[in-house]
């Protein structure tokens, strides 16, 4: 009876090294810390959801909320899809080895695009975006957000088209609410 449980025991232990190895193997590399949307914690975590303003300029915008007028594009990233939030698990499986390939190849997840100008709202896209760390971008679709600058980026041709801010989630999706046009 002793050795089943020393047995039970330490695999018990063994499983919660290795989930908690797989939790600090997250993608948080110093490299990465300061890049556009990489909390505290690593990479913007499954279950997170994030706001982020686009518009033309020469420097980040500073909005405190999202503006009543103006010309910009917001983007709503949604929290990871069941079958993203599986492969989660794998990932973080592998990344206890190697980080490298979770870099490159991030993570997808739903994104509804908001195209305000002057003040009027039309109708949401969703698309599906994703977040790579190495290179550092934010894809969405006929738009790219190089995280390193946080430079608005036509991606057919890499143009500059101005700089993106995250916003306060709880008051963006309030306001999105209020003023978004049934979807397509």
């Amino acid at each position: 009876m002793t050795k089943v449980r020393i047995g039970l025991s330490a695999v018990t232990v063994g499983f919660t090294m290795l989930f908690i190895g797989s939790a600090q193997a997250q993608v948080n590399a110093e490299a990465f810390r300061e890049y556009f949307l990489v909390g505290q914690f690593g990479e913007v975590c499954t279950m997170c959801e994030v706001v982020v303003l686009c518009e033309k300029g020469e420097a980040p915008p500073t909005y405190e909320a999202v503006p009543s007028t103006g010309t910009f594009t917001l983007y709503h990233l949604e929290t990871r899809t069941f079958w993203s939030q599986i492969s989660t698990i794998w990932e973080f499986f592998i990344s206890n080895f190697t980080t490298d390939s979770l870099a490159k190849r991030g993570h997808g997840r739903p994104v509804n695009v908001y195209q305000i100008e002057d003040g009027n709202w039309a109708g949401r896209e969703t698309i599906e975006g994703r977040l790579i760390l190495d290179p550092g971008v934010l894809e969405f679709g006929s738009a790219n957000i190089d995280r390193v600058n946080r430079e608005w980026l036509d991606a057919s041709t890499d143009n500059g088209l101005g700089y993106c801010q995250r916003l306060p989630l709880w008051d963006s999706l309030e306001t999105i609410a209020a003023n978004s046009p049934s979807s397509e």
